[in-house]
Order: structure tokens, then C-alpha cells, then sequence
């Protein structure tokens, strides 16, 4: 009971490697998380001529389906989608969410390839 590792029960020491993916993930997820947080104060508000030209018109919808059909439709959906978020307040998320997960993945290594 005076604080060693020597007195703890071998389930819950914690070798160099784990130690390392432990403090990795932790590290990951703080600096995401504030990155996210800086993100988001300094975006700027959404443009609207972007709004205008979006795949929401449905006169841009109908002229790219004459041109290209309904898969040209869903790839543009998709493409916007996709682009939409890397920038403003999505980007925030996205480095959160992104963050979260390679924290996530370093805690799960830590755990799972832990040096016995």
C-alpha cells in the first residue's frame, strides 16, 4: 500500500507499449478537440451563393439528370456532400469525429496488444 507497482496485482500493470497508446489516444483526442473548438469560433457564416448554386435547385437537378440520369444526380449529391465537410463549422465536427475515432483505435490497440 505505498504507491509501487510492485504491490499491484499483474492485471493491472500497464507495460511501456500500452502506456505509450494510452497517453497517444488521450494526446489525439485533446488536441482534436481543441482544434475543433478554434475551428468552430473562426469560421465564417455559410455564403449565400453557394445556397443558390447548390444541387437544391431543382432546375440544376433536372438538367443533370437529362445529361447524365439519375447516377450523375446521386454522384453530385454525394460530391457536395462530401465537400461540405471541409469547410466552416462541418470541418469542426469532422476533426472532432476524426479525432474521437484515432483515439479510439489508439485505446483499442493499447488494449488489445498490450505486452504480457
Amino acid at each position: 500500500m505505498n504507491g509501487n507497482d510492485h504491490d499491484a496485482p499483474s492485471s493491472t500493470r500497464r507495460s511501456p507499449l500500452q502506456k505509450r497508446f494510452y497517453f497517444s489516444g488521450a494526446a489525439i483526442l485533446v488536441v482534436s478537440l481543441v482544434a475543433a473548438v478554434l475551428i468552430d469560433v473562426s469560421a465564417p457564416p455559410p455564403d449565400s451563393a453557394v445556397a443558390m448554386y447548390s444541387m437544391a435547385d431543382p432546375r440544376y437537378q433536372t438538367e443533370l439528370q437529362q445529361i447524365g440520369g439519375n447516377a450523375a444526380v446521386l454522384m453530385a449529391q454525394l460530391h457536395q456532400w462530401f465537400d461540405s465537410l471541409w469547410h466552416g463549422v462541418r470541418l469542426a465536427y469532422t476533426v472532432a469525429v476524426l479525432g474521437a475515432a484515432l483515439a479510439a483505435g489508439c485505446f483499442c490497440l493499447g488494449h488489445f496488444f498490450a505486452d504480457d
